[in-house]
């Protein structure tokens, strides 16, 4: 029979407890919330002495069933400064009663509001002057097998204006990114990259964008003449194969952009060794993977 009584004790147990729950949600107690405060009319060549706070303690006094709505449902307010700064300097003040309208608006009809901290908000501001700069990428891009970047990664946005003293901007030229690393790339990828700031510089925006365009490429093999460069004044140099076989990648976009006279093959001479070693410059951009065959060549000197 002890599983009987067990069961009595645990069913009396919950019992208490769901009235005491039930009891505690409609009692009024107190409770703290933290309230998102989001700032607008701010000209972009206004600094702060101090940063503005961007939330607020807010004390509230409701039942517990109505406290509890606030848990899932964070509290924010807009404080709209348009028109004070009129100087290029000065102070502003928030007043608690501006603060108190816009919280009570967030509040449930029968939550009392007891308490802000802070009160009301006090801020020291000053103007400041301004410089648009171009950005510089700094990028680390790789792309996914038989991938290649159709161009150089292209910023979608090419400067920002920064804001900060006449001395400070007279030697800012650029604003570097962050660095954007990006592995497998293998289409058109359109991303956010942060920018840097200097340090007493602040800038319109914290990022741009930029886009990144990736395409399949084919193999292209091509047979071009070996010339020699740098032959010794009033001799003649022959090269042994007069012909080599150049290899490269090249997107499928630009395929039809390549011509043999885009691809020179050359050698360097030099009494020094017995072979020369080819190079390849090739006038297209969009050529990569260079690869060529073979690799160095024969040279007899004629007089």
């Amino acid at each position: 029979m002890k599983w009987r009584e067990v069961l009595t004790y645990l069913c009396f147990v919950v019992l208490a407890t769901a009235i005491w729950y039930g009891r505690a949600l409609r009692s009024v107690h107190d409770k703290t919330l933290s309230v998102e405060v989001q700032y607008t009319g701010i000209p972009g060549s206004v600094s702060f002495d101090d940063p503005l706070p961007n939330s607020l303690s807010v004390q509230v006094r409701d039942a517990g069933t109505r406290l509890r709505l606030y848990s899932d449902t964070p509290l924010a307010i807009s404080v709209d400064l348009t028109g004070e700064f009129e100087n290029t300097s000065g102070e502003i003040t928030i007043s608690s009663e501006t603060l108190k309208t816009a919280i009570k608006q967030q509040l449930q009809g029968t939550t009392n509001l007891q308490k802000i901290s802070p009160s009301s908000i006090h801020a020291t501001y000053r103007t400041q002057v301004q410089k648009r700069v171009p950005i510089v990428l700094r990028h680390r891009i790789e792309c996914a097998p038989e991938y290649q970047l159709v161009d150089t990664p292209t910023l979608l946005q090419s400067s920002v204006v920064a804001y900060g003293t006449t001395q400070a901007l007279d030697s800012l030229e650029s604003i570097l990114t962050k660095r954007l690393d990006m592995n497998n790339a293998h289409d058109t990828i359109v991303t956010s990259i942060g920018l840097v700031a200097p340090k007493g510089i602040r800038l319109s925006q914290g990022s741009v964008k930029v886009q990144v365009v990736a395409e399949r490429y084919s193999e292209k093999v091509m047979t071009v003449p070996a010339e020699m460069d740098g032959a010794p004044e009033g001799s003649r140099v022959r090269l042994f194969p007069q012909e080599v076989t150049v290899t490269m990648h090249i997107g499928l976009s630009h395929w039809n952009t390549l011509n043999e006279s885009d691809i020179h093959a050359y050698c360097v001479y030099s009494d020094s060794l017995e072979t020369l070693p080819v190079k390849v410059r090739s006038d297209n951009p969009f050529v990569t993977g260079i690869r060529v065959h073979p690799r160095t060549v024969e040279y007899l000197v004629e007089k």
